[in-house]
Order: structure tokens, then sequence, then C-alpha cells
């Protein structure tokens, strides 16, 4: 039988493994970002429309 304090450890380890699965997926997509805008740039668009494209910022197209 679970105790009031089973359930707490169960939700805030469910808790953590959503933040944790949100997080990997926002790297993911950033890291998708930057090689989409690695190949836009190889194939001579201008940064700023790369940025556009991409949703990065300028600055992160440049820092690569």
């Amino acid at each position: 039988m679970k105790t009031g304090f089973d359930w707490l450890v169960e939700d805030a380890r469910n808790e953590g493994v959503l933040v944790g699965e949100r997080k990997g997926k926002s790297e993911g997509e950033r890291k998708k970002a930057l090689e989409i805008a690695d190949k836009l740039i190889a194939k001579g668009m201008s940064i700023g429309d790369v940025a556009d494209a991409t949703g990065l910022t300028v600055d992160e197209i440049l820092q690569r």
C-alpha cells in the first residue's frame, strides 16, 4: 500500500521525467535547426534569411 510519501516521490519522479523529455526535445529541435542552417549557408543563403527560415538568431548562427 502506498503512503502519502510514496505518492509524493512518484509524482516528483514523473515530473522529472516530463521535464527531461521536454528539455531533450527542445535540444533536439535546436540541433536540427543548426544542421539546417549549415546546409542553407553552404548553398549560399544569407545569414538573415537563414535566421528567418530556421527560427535561430543571427548570433546563434554566427557562433557555429
